[in-house]
């Protein structure tokens, strides 16, 4: 990362020591960390063996893979990262003396990527399945709320039976029949090719009910968007070949179900998905990497007339490397870019609203032993709820509600849209936040909570939340791809490069760093 933090997170449990004081020490730490590296660089501490040094710039997930790669293909590697803590949108939170996730909290198992790397980290063992409750779809209108189980048949909220009285219960009979008349409407051929949002797949195929009630609650629960703005091909590859080859939407899905996998689509890791940046850190110092905490990168420079052509300024340190990955979000990421490649015209995004937010609470209510509303809601706008989500997380993990026991339970509660402004997250007021998820927490579940039950609560900030690679994304890395070719040994990995979720950060980071032994 660098100077802009990742995000924030803050718990209701007070430090012990003042920030100011801890972000000096932290700051000094970093300095003699980057004096010993810059040292090594320089000659004044040599291998036996020279190597290669490697700097990684951000220590998310992206950025540690890198350096686990690198560390590989035989290179002496330093991960500079802005924050206190490794892991980016990775993270783990104490909460009522709960170890947490703070962050993504599972991973889909439609390919094998994640668990394959797993394994090559030596994790397999701790990967676990969820319960295997059911979800629930809540649903406002007029200051009404009512609740139904999702229907297991859907995928992103696209229902693939639509003659089921799941879907009827939710959308209501006259939208039902609209959106049977998918089953019957030419596909058009068009759509093998031209530009596709999953909104206007689903409003043209089965109408705006499916895609307002269903379609949109799974998206912004997912994905923190719009339908209208998630590319088809990024959200659910494979379904336009599908839609072609069925001649229905609803056929479509249900194809891509039959060749998926069985079981679950997702998974974890026993002890939270954080538990995969704690293993790559302790299996990274192992190996000697330079791990260097609080040491954000102001630029970095290129000559190629000199032995280590990189330069990295942190902390006014200088520091220089034979190779250089820059695995920050995408605004700091083109920034330093443009301290390398000064020809490549290309303008940053216009940032949409982009500020989103994690409760967590735990709480002492036995009536949720039951899980009355599964192991998760997923909820429409517009009512008295303003949380678009909440994982009922001991009720989803088992391994965690082993270690709560009865009574005790984990919600996460998720607030904020790219793209929307949303007043109750953007002002940063903890206590209203905090607030307004206890109350939306009541009505999704339908049992009163009240502070008094809250056994301790932490809130879990992004800012840098990456919107699923579309047209727009992919020709833009296709031109950045170009330019980075023009220069061995610079690479550029993150969300922002391969798309969300871990299966294609982790694919393509390696992908980007398998020739960085050549």
């Amino acid at each position: 990362m660098t100077d802009e933090s990742r995000g924030s997170q803050t718990q209701r449990e007070p430090g012990a020591r003042g920030r100011r004081e801890i972000a000096a020490d932290a700051a000094a730490h970093a300095l003699r960390l980057l004096h010993k590296v810059r040292a090594n660089t320089t000659g004044e501490l040599t291998d036996a063996v020279p190597k290669p040094h490697a700097i990684v710039i951000g220590g998310g997930v992206a950025g540690l893979v890198a350096a686990h790669e690198l560390v590989q293909t035989g290179h002496r590697v330093t991960v500079l990262e802005a924050a206190q803590n490794f892991g980016g949108c990775l993270r783990r939170m104490q909460v009522a003396g709960l170890e947490i996730d703070a962050g993504a909290e599972s991973f889909a198992v439609r390919s094998n990527i994640v668990a394959d790397y797993l394994a090559e980290l030596d994790l397999t063992e701790q990967i676990v399945p969820t319960s295997g409750v059911s979800a629930w779809l809540t649903q406002q209108q007029d200051e009404q709320v009512r609740s139904h189980p999702l229907p297991s048949s859907a995928m992103l909220g696209i229902p693939s039976q639509l003659g089921a009285d799941s879907l009827r219960n939710l959308i209501g009979r006259a939208a039902a029949v609209r959106a049977a008349a998918d089953l019957v409407a030419p596909m058009p051929k068009k759509w093998a090719s031209e530009k596709l949002s999953i909104g206007e797949v689903v409003r043209q195929r089965m109408g705006s009910a499916v895609l307002e009630q269903l379609v949109s609650p799974v998206v912004a629960g997912v994905y923190s968007t719009d339908p209208n703005q998630v590319d088809i091909d990024g959200a659910a590859p494979g379904l336009r070949q599908a839609m072609q080859d069925t001649g229905s939407l609803a056929r479509a899905v249900a194809k891509l179900q039959q060749d998926a996998p069985a079981g679950s689509r997702v998974a974890g890791l026993n002890g939270g998905m954080y538990t995969l940046i704690t293993t790559l850190v302790a299996e990274l110092q192992a190996a000697g990497v330079n791990l260097v905490r609080n040491a954000p990168v102001s630029s970095v420079e290129y000559n190629q007339y000199v032995q280590q052509p990189f330069t990295v300024h942190s902390h006014q340190e200088l520091l220089q490397a034979d190779k250089l990955v820059v695995a920050t979000e995408a605004d700091a990421a083109l920034s330093l870019l443009h301290g390398v490649l000064p020809d490549w015209q290309t303008a940053k995004d216009s940032r949409p609203a982009n500020s989103i937010a994690l409760v967590i609470l735990v709480v002492d209510k036995p009536e949720l032993d039951e899980a009355p509303r599964g192991s998760g809601v997923l909820v429409t706008a517009g009512g008295p709820i303003k949380a678009k989500a909440m994982t009922h997380s001991t009720a989803k993990w088992p391994w965690l509600a082993e270690e709560t026991g009865p009574g005790t339970h984990v919600l996460r509660l998720s607030y904020g849209r790219i793209g929307q402004h949303e007043t109750l997250v953007e002002s940063g007021n903890d206590a209203a936040l905090l607030s307004q998820a206890i109350a939306d927490a009541s009505n999704i579940l339908g049992v009163a909570l009240h502070e008094e039950d809250v056994l301790g609560s932490a809130i879990s900030r992004f800012s840098d939340m990456v919107p699923l690679i579309g047209t727009a994304q992919r020709e833009r890395n296709a031109s950045l791809e170009a330019q980075l070719a023009t220069i061995p040994g610079l690479y550029a990995v993150g969300a922002w490069r391969s798309g969300t979720g871990l299966a294609r950060v982790i694919a393509h980071t390696r992908a980007q760093l398998s020739v960085s032994a050549s």
